[in-house]
């Protein structure tokens, strides 16, 4: 007899369960295992970026204070709020066979703000000493090694020669070269000697402040050095990351709910099937003592088992696929903070999941478990038919209807799986990758020309410099349009003017012009004011172009009615001219891709730069770019290179380099479907194989009055395939229409390289691995139950 309060007695009844019920403790097992390892690698993942961010971001500057003189350096190291500062320089950029060349100057002790690290040789000393990236020899021939001396031509034409005293650290593969001039050299030399310092500092304490504390902090120190505040310049990243991401962290519990609603599913319909085919067990419980509340104590003390044989297991797969995600982000400390978060949710989890059970266990009587068949007939009405057509099929569907809440739930199981799965998989058919490559001026074609990057930086004018001998002209213009490969070319007109408002004196930008068919598109875009392209020309008003760019860095806007202070080079003179500021501009479009901060009237342009060919940027579009490109793209590259001032950026690259982004996140998405799909699919076989232990002894009693083994087979697999042929039906409505939805939601937020399209292939490999489980799982499982003699099948006791 057992006693009611014999604590012992009852763990030793659950642990017995649980060797009893070997088949759903695999599937619990694999649900518990699946649920938290997707939970921690995705929070581990997500928390060893941070840490790995956080962890560069400590070796940067907090703050570039730029442009300053020694009374200023002066004023930063007296600053109690600063932590530490270096000097560096930033000499002119230019380029040397395609590859940008940085000059640099940093001091050679700048504690921890990391700078160009000396992997071989040493840092340089002398005038006439460099350190640079290895990769950069390629650039030049006969030098190999350090102490081989080098020959550069600046940006200004001067060629100077130089020893090299150490390698710096830098990517193979980069496209940019920095080059570390010595002390003396920044002082003394001539492309370093004239550049104002730039001061790298660390607040004190930066990271325990918010990011508006940062900037006003920072902002604080400039202003009391008498820096201007254009020459203040915050670490972006520094201080996004001073800021909780509400959109990651939503993104991340958003997911880790929907799993822990699907685990909850399968742990709940795993649980529910083997409380109904153990309710005679529990019945024979109550004979002999056992109270309710004990029977629910069994049942969750199982689930409890479960948990603890699972979790320990997924947190281990989750750290190991963490860790080898991203290594560099590793935390201990945060890792097993995470850990306990995942194995709380987890254990709530299995807890809400079998409480339902636990109770359905708990109220059932002696005398009804004595009766129960382990099939419910709640809602099924008595038929008026004396005599049926008995079926395989007919037979799997009263099978079903006598069973609607275990059908319910292995059902919505698998809808959820199937709906996300649809809803990535939409994303990833309805995202045109060419549109997204196109934004910008690819949005015209496949081949931007423009001015070579050395000869703008060379010209003291800037684009008009080089506009006044223009190499895109008529003739050049002709002879790619008269390419059989070129369906248009687009000509875009902007030159170089300085500009005076309020504290920003002498500042560089551009005068770029707009259409009268730009109108409607400027309306649409208008953020403030308004204008009249006509009386634009007449009265001497411009737009402006991102405002907000302005407000981050001068810390005002231009204000709608003021007047704009103008210096530029028509051709022939300098000119001094106001403008008025008619309206501002803050949404992208296909106006504001090539413009600066000011936008005016084409006419107005000319009328401006009369003597001017303003063409600074050709778009070039062609016929058929997928089967002409190449041929096209080697025609116009022979026109182009016969002149030095031009240079061209291709689609091709822009694509190839888009494309490795996206096969990321299509990855990603596919492999989070991926995992809710594999839950869903336990539930399903789950069902299947409870099924045919539940019912062998029905299914004896079947075979004995006439059904054959290639009846029964049938038999179980409709009743598979009802399950999956409903789950479908789910799929197909909600996962269509949310992943139609989901669409129209990104479109309306600006991915315009968004078109819903059905995701007809993603869904036929879903239809077929749906509909071959079951069959495949049934053959199996029916194969191995024959192999049990009838006899002993219809003895067997439930």
């Amino acid at each position: 007899m057992i006693s009611n309060n014999n604590r012992a007695v009852i763990g030793k009844l659950a642990n017995r369960n649980i060797k009893f019920n070997g088949t759903r403790n695999i599937f619990i097992l694999i649900t518990i295992i699946l649920s938290v390892s997707l939970l921690g690698v995705m929070s581990l993942t997500q928390s060893a970026r941070e840490q790995k961010i956080k962890r560069q971001l400590d070796m940067v500057q907090h703050v570039m204070y730029e442009d300053v003189n020694e009374e200023q350096i002066e004023k930063l190291k007296a600053s109690d709020e600063i932590d530490f500062l270096t000097l560096a320089k930033f000499g002119k950029s230019f380029k040397i066979q395609a590859k940008m060349i940085h000059p640099i100057y940093f001091e050679k002790d700048t504690k921890n703000i990391k700078t160009p690290a000396i992997i071989q040789g040493s840092y340089p000393e002398k005038l006439n000493e460099i350190a640079v990236y290895k990769p950069m020899l390629k650039l030049f021939h006969n030098v190999k090694n350090i102490g081989d001396t080098i020959r550069i031509k600046f940006l200004d034409g001067r060629e100077e020669e130089f020893n090299i005293s150490g390698f710096i650290e830098g990517n193979e593969n980069s496209n940019v070269f920095q080059v570390l001039f010595s002390k003396e050299y920044s002082e003394s030399g001539e492309q370093l000697k004239d550049v104002p310092y730039t001061v790298l500092c660390k607040i004190k304490n930066a990271d325990r402040m918010s990011e508006n504390e940062f900037l006003d902090t920072v902002r604080r120190i400039g202003r009391y050095a008498g820096i201007e505040r254009k020459n203040i310049n915050p670490h972006n990243a520094f201080a996004n990351s001073l800021s909780l991401s509400k959109q990651n962290a939503l993104f991340i519990i958003g997911l880790s709910i929907g799993i822990l609603f699907v685990s909850i599913l399968v742990v709940y319909n795993v649980f529910y099937i083997s409380v109904l085919e153990n309710i005679q067990r529990f019945g024979q419980l109550r004979t002999i003592g056992t109270s309710k509340k004990q029977i629910r104590v069994i049942v969750r003390r199982e689930g409890k088992i479960m948990f603890s044989k699972g979790t320990p297991v997924g947190l281990l797969i989750s750290w190991i696929i963490s860790y080898l995600i991203n290594p560099d982000g590793w935390s201990w400390r945060y890792t097993i903070i995470l850990s306990l978060i995942v194995a709380i949710a987890e254990y709530i989890t299995i807890i809400i999941s079998i409480r339902k059970p636990a109770k359905i266990a708990s109220s059932i009587s002696p005398v009804e478990a004595s009766r129960f068949s382990g099939n419910k007939h709640n809602g099924v009405k008595e038929t008026k038919n004396l005599h049926r057509k008995l079926s395989p099929y007919s037979m799997a569907q009263i099978s079903l209807k006598r069973n609607k809440n275990k059908s319910f739930l292995t059902l919505v199981s698998l809808g959820v799986g199937g709906v996300l799965f649809i809803m990535g998989s939409t994303l990833i058919v309805s995202t045109s990758l060419e549109e997204y490559s196109r934004q910008g001026l690819y949005e015209f074609g496949e081949y931007i020309i423009s001015f070579d990057y050395n000869t703008v930086q060379t010209m003291d004018k800037g684009v008009t410099g080089v506009q006044l001998d223009n190499p895109i002209d008529k003739e050049l213009i002709q002879e790619i349009n008269e390419l059989p490969e070129v369906n248009k070319v687009i000509e875009f007109h902007r030159t170089s003017v300085k500009f005076d408002y309020k504290d920003a004196i002498n500042v560089g930008d551009h005068f770029s012009a707009f259409t009268k068919e730009d109108i409607d598109t400027i309306n649409k875009t208008l953020a403030e004011g308004r204008f009249d392209y006509n009386e634009m020309i007449k009265n001497d008003e411009i737009l402006i172009v991102y405002n907000k760019v302005a407000e981050e860095i001068y810390g005002w806007k231009f204000e709608i009615g003021d007047k704009v202070n103008f210096r530029y080079f028509d051709g022939k003179k300098e000119v001094e001219k106001s403008f008025k500021i008619a309206g501002s501009i803050e949404k992208p479009s296909n106006v504001t891709h090539h413009s600066g901060w000011f936008l005016l009237p084409a006419e107005k342009l000319e009328l401006l730069f009369p003597d001017l060919n303003t063409i600074d940027t050709l778009v070039v579009s062609i016929n058929d770019f997928e089967t002409e490109g190449d041929i096209a793209e080697s025609k116009i590259h022979s026109l182009i290179d016969k002149n030095p001032l031009l240079g061209m950026h291709t689609l091709r690259q822009n694509l190839i380099e888009d494309k490795e982004s996206f096969n990321l996140l299509y990855k990603s998405i596919i492999g989070l479907s991926g995992f809710v799909i594999l839950f869903s699919l336990i539930n399903l076989v789950n069902t299947i194989i409870t099924n045919i232990i539940s019912r062998k002894k029905e299914f004896a009693m079947l075979q004995s009055i006439g059904l054959s083994n290639k009846q029964l087979v049938k038999l179980i697999q409709f009743e598979g395939l009802s399950l999956s042929f409903g789950n479908l039906i789910i799929t197909l409505i909600f996962g269509s229409t949310l992943g139609y939805g989901l669409i129209r939601i990104l479109q309306h937020v600006g991915a315009t390289y968004l078109h819903y399209r059905f995701p007809i292939y993603y869904f036929m490999v879903y239809i077929i691995i749906i509909i071959i489980v079951p069959l495949i799982v049934s053959s199996i499982l029916v194969r191995l139950f024959q192999k049990e003699s009838l006899v002993s099948r219809l003895r067997h006791v439930d």
